[in-house]
């Protein structure tokens, strides 16, 4: 009767703890594939500070919080919105290496238009 009670109740923890959602993280070194063939380098540092590469030159670096799912990002580059305009997105991770972006705000139109829909690989440095 004792195995089968220890059975029981580690049958039991083990199907709560099936059902809790893997936790994500949106550190490290990430890649866009652009329509033309390019390719964007994006690393997010884990001091909420991320860099964006464009042929090897940054070109958008700035500011960001995650609190899965939703992923907020201000940026400083020339032309851009600037520092203190906060867009929001919500990130829907793919297995443990993609994510896609939609919007939930932002007002930032360049970079709305950059991010909505877009999506990222992680890559292995």
């Amino acid at each position: 009767m004792k195995t089968l009670f220890i059975l029981f109740a580690g049958f039991l923890l083990f199907t709560a703890f099936a059902f809790i959602p893997p936790k994500h993280h949106i550190v490290g070194h990430w890649v866009e594939h652009k329509p033309d063939g390019s390719k964007v380098y994006i690393d997010f540092k884990g001091d909420g500070t991320f860099a964006s590469r464009y042929k090897g030159k940054v070109d958008m670096y700035g500011n960001y919080t995650f609190a899965d799912p939703v992923f907020s990002i201000t940026d400083k580059e020339n032309g851009g919105c600037g520092n203190g305009y906060w867009g929001k997105y919500n990130v829907t991770f793919i297995g443990k290496d993609s994510v896609s972006f939609a919007v939930i705000e932002d007002s930032c139109t360049g970079r709305r238009e950059d991010v909505n829909g877009s999506g990222l690989r992680r890559e292995m440095k």
